[in-house]
């Protein structure tokens, strides 16, 4: 969860405090202001979040990963085991 929220944390500054200038200065007719484009402040908020689904997704799937791993490990020590006897 800590990932998440770093990472939704991190895209929101890349986006809104400095990020926004910086592209803005790069890129003035995509990213111009005003009352005009309004509608992709929405954009924004989803590309946060998105963000925060990719990298939880990422973390429980790399969890997963693991605990297979782990049984992976167990089963072949379990075989080892009874093999020997």
């Amino acid at each position: 969860m800590k990932k998440v929220v770093m990472a939704m944390v991190a895209m929101f500054l890349l986006i809104a405090w400095p990020g926004a200038g910086f592209w803005s200065s790069i890129f003035p007719k995509l990213l111009g202001g005003g009352v005009a484009e309004t509608y992709i402040y929405p954009i924004y908020g989803g590309v946060i979040l998105l963000a925060g689904l990719i990298v939880g997704c990422t973390v429980f799937i790399l969890e997963e990963i693991k605990s297979l791993k782990d049984e992976m490990k167990k089963n072949n020590k379990d075989t080892n085991l009874n093999s020997d006897q």
